[in-house]
């Protein structure tokens, strides 16, 4: 039996509901996987660790090459000021040939080795150019603030220059007494007021040459008193005094029977200290001793002099590393050689000098005035 849907007791209906479409962004599923978040950290680090590695390489080499630059720098001021002083030793000594000073002088403060006369032990004459090689440890500095000792193992040099811009004080024969401990010299009354105590001053007549520190001053006498016991053990009276030679006193008068003058001879004295400050001191300036830091981080000094002697079989003379009484006046160069380091560790610091890096210069000066005296 056939029974009509769309009448009698059935009614179908039918009602279609239509599925939404899907889109891409529904089906998928939003951000990164684990794996690809692994892959790209993984990538990231590589990068940045390569990127670090070559920034800090690169920040090592700026810094080495800044710290070698400093120790050129250094290099080069050194040798600019040593040999500059070098080239003008023995400025204003012409003819000067006789410089005499106490011995203990010399070994406190210039040379353990001083060039001696067996004649007159105990006052070596001072050359235009004064060595002293391969200092032991604890050489001590006197007068030295703060207190220093000389590097171990290094050299130091003394020379002697004029200081042109002190006029030359004449005086006059029988200006000059010793009496006890005390010797008197007697000057212009325009000039006493260019004195000061504890300077020193040299004494000079003929080819004589005498030091003395000025130990007080009598301004109503126009007096310089120079008094034994001085801090630098150079005033001395007496028939052995080195003034007492200079101006050819007499035991008898106590006065000087030659006429003489007063100049400021400077003695410029160079040195490694025990923290590598190259230093350079002066004495017979107003005021005593002046020290001057030169250089930092140095690290050593040596010095080498080259003579105009030939050997026995006709060639130069090697270089020496001390003078003697021969070969004192022979000086014609002297080659010195500064080593300079970083001012901080720049290689392994197991490696040699703890990780310093030290540079080495050597430079040969010619010392003219020494050329100039032996042709007179």
């Amino acid at each position: 039996m056939t029974r009509d849907l769309t009448s009698g007791d059935y009614v179908l209906r039918m009602i279609m509901i239509e599925k939404p479409r899907s889109t891409p962004a529904a089906t998928k599923q939003l951000g990164f996987s684990l794996m690809e978040l692994l892959v790209s950290m993984s990538l990231m680090t590589i990068v940045m660790g390569a990127a670090f590695m070559l920034l800090g390489r690169s920040m090592n080499f700026a810094n080495v090459t800044y710290q070698t630059t400093e120790a050129e720098q250094t290099l080069r001021s050194a040798h600019e000021i040593l040999n500059r002083d070098l080239t003008t030793a023995g400025d204003g000594l012409r003819g000067m040939n006789m410089i005499k000073v106490p011995v203990g002088f010399v070994q406190n403060y210039l040379s353990r080795t001083p060039v001696v006369d067996p004649s007159t032990p105990n006052y070596p004459n001072l050359g235009i150019v004064t060595a002293d090689n391969d200092l032991p440890a604890n050489t001590a500095v006197p007068q030295s603030n703060p207190s220093r000792t000389v590097l171990t193992g290094s050299d130091r040099i003394t020379m002697l220059v004029q200081d042109i811009t002190f006029a030359p004080v004449t005086l006059l024969a029988g200006k000059i007494t010793y009496n006890g401990a005390n010797t008197s010299i007697v000057v212009p009354p325009a000039d006493i007021s260019r004195f000061q105590p504890n300077e020193i001053y040299a004494i000079v007549s003929g080819s004589g040459v005498a030091f003395g520190v000025i130990s007080s001053i009598n301004t109503g006498t126009n007096t310089l008193v120079l008094t034994n016991g001085d801090a630098y053990g150079i005033n001395e009276t007496g028939s052995s005094a080195p003034i007492f030679d200079v101006v050819d006193m007499t035991t008898a008068s106590k006065a000087s029977t030659l006429g003489a003058s007063i100049i400021r001879l400077q003695i410029i004295h160079y040195f490694i200290s025990n923290d590598k400050l190259l230093i350079r001191r002066v004495f017979g300036t107003p005021g005593g001793i002046v020290d001057s830091v030169v250089a930092e981080h140095v690290a050593n000094l040596q010095l080498r002099y080259l003579l105009s002697t030939d050997d026995p079989n006709g060639f130069v003379s090697q270089p020496v590393d001390q003078l003697s009484l021969a070969n004192q006046a022979e000086v014609r160069q002297v080659e010195t050689t500064i080593v300079a380091e970083t001012a901080r560790p720049i290689n392994n610091t197991n490696s040699a000098n703890n990780g310093y890096q030290q540079i080495r210069s050597t430079l040969a000066t010619t010392v003219r005035n020494l050329q100039f005296r032996e042709a007179l």
